[in-house]
């Protein structure tokens, strides 16, 4: 069962975005957009930023998260935003748009390629008991 409060009864929004949260194997404290405390209670958690001042300088070490991953690359225009995801030592180049799973306990990061201003990797973190 799960124990999480039911979702908030009334539309609210969020305006103190992102929540900056020390994430292990990141080199600088991860912006949040959708925290799993959020609304009474989320599934997920959706983390990431803009790219392109971030082209040949990884944001992460190599690391594991206990919950499954799925990256979302997106850009202005396809193909605008290129990224080499490296899991479990097999390297992947994904070029935008593109959606990237990464299971829970996979050695992972990635690096920009190239990255168009408005290039985007969000990161969501699938935190909900049906997702483990």
């Amino acid at each position: 069962m799960d124990s999480r409060p039911a979702p908030a009864a009334a539309p609210s929004s969020r305006t103190d975005l992102p929540l900056f949260k020390e994430v292990p194997g990141h080199h600088a404290p991860t912006p949040f957009y959708l925290t799993d405390d959020m609304y009474g209670g989320l599934a997920f958690e959706l983390a990431g930023g803009e790219l392109s001042d971030k082209v040949d300088k990884p944001v992460a070490a190599p690391h594991t998260h206990e919950v499954p991953e799925i990256y979302l690359l997106l850009s202005p225009n396809p193909g605008g935003g290129v990224i080499e995801v490296v899991a479990d030592g097999e390297h992947h180049l994904l070029s935008s748009p593109a959606t990237f799973f990464i299971p829970a306990g996979t050695v992972h990061h990635f690096v920009t390629r190239k990255a168009e201003p408005g290039t985007y990797c969000l990161g969501l973190l699938l935190t909900g008991t049906a997702a483990r």
